[in-house]
């Protein structure tokens, strides 16, 4: 995998940059577009050179007037006739977007260079989306977007343009749409659900904490936005690196770090079983 910076594709500094800055745990889903500019040769979706890239990247910096001069993602994609993947810095994964009606502040915009409806996939889009997968679960790991996936579809891990209810469009086209379950960044250890009984006893560790961490809330056995700030702030608390909740809030399916769980209770002792 390739990464250019803006630097390194050429951003036009004397245009302002746009979208505000927002801080890595605010980011809790990806949304994956496609931007209907194909290549002029036969594989209209796979691009030979890293001039082109550039050259394409400047042109998406002007392409959209309405939308601010600026590129609307947070990140372009170009699948390359070499089996590469180049990743390009649009507005960065630390702005908001102009991407997705309802979901420009908190989510990532991706998009692929290419239109992914009515032309042919890359010939090596199961490998570049595998390592678009390693770069996204290296910044949710790695790089504090510990968040990053919380909100998610029932069977993918990343969202299409079309899902969202606000769009009225088939981005990122049919083909595309059909490969983004191939896209899973959170690892299965932290799919683990966990019952009703368990998320209550994990609501009643974080109460038996010293001070409490859940005081005054309601233990409901779910695991909604209460349980997952006490969670954040029993990490905090401890110096924890790996992080506590995925799921999307208030699903029985959500879960959390088995780490977190473990430490959690340990801590909590005896208290935990005498409520």
């Amino acid at each position: 995998m390739i990464f250019l910076t803006r630097a390194k594709w050429g951003a036009d500094n004397s245009l302002p940059r746009r979208g505000h800055l927002i801080g890595p745990l605010h980011r809790t889903e990806a949304f994956v577009h496609h931007t209907v500019i194909v290549d002029s040769d036969a594989s209209a979706n796979e691009w030979e050179t890293l001039a082109e890239v550039k050259k394409w990247m400047r042109r998406l910096q002007k392409i959209r007037p309405d939308l601010g001069l600026d590129v609307p993602y947070n990140i372009v994609c170009f699948c390359m006739a070499d089996g590469e993947i180049v990743l390009c810095e649009g507005r960065g994964v630390d702005r908001t977007g102009a991407h997705t009606k309802g979901h420009n502040r908190f989510a990532l915009g991706i998009a692929f260079q290419g239109d992914f409806e009515n032309k042919a996939l890359p010939e090596k889009i199961n490998d570049q989306l595998s390592e678009l997968t390693q770069w996204l679960r290296d910044l949710r790991i790695n790089q504090g977007f510990h968040n990053l996936g919380t909100l998610r579809p029932k069977d993918k891990q990343v969202w299409g343009h079309r899902d969202s209810p606000a769009a009225n469009t088939a981005c990122p086209g049919k083909n595309l749409y059909d490969k983004l379950a191939l896209i899973r960044f959170i690892g299965e250890e932290e799919h683990s659900a966990m019952d009703k009984s368990t998320w209550a006893l994990v609501q009643k560790a974080l109460q038996a904490q010293d001070p409490p961490l859940y005081a005054g809330k309601v233990i409901d056995g779910k695991p909604g936005r209460n349980t997952h700030t006490a969670l954040r702030a029993y990490e905090k608390r401890i110096s924890l690196e790996a992080r506590g909740v995925t799921g999307t809030f208030g699903e029985p399916t959500a879960s959390i770090w088995p780490a977190t769980r473990e430490l959690l209770f340990a801590t909590a002792g005896s208290k935990l079983f005498d409520q």
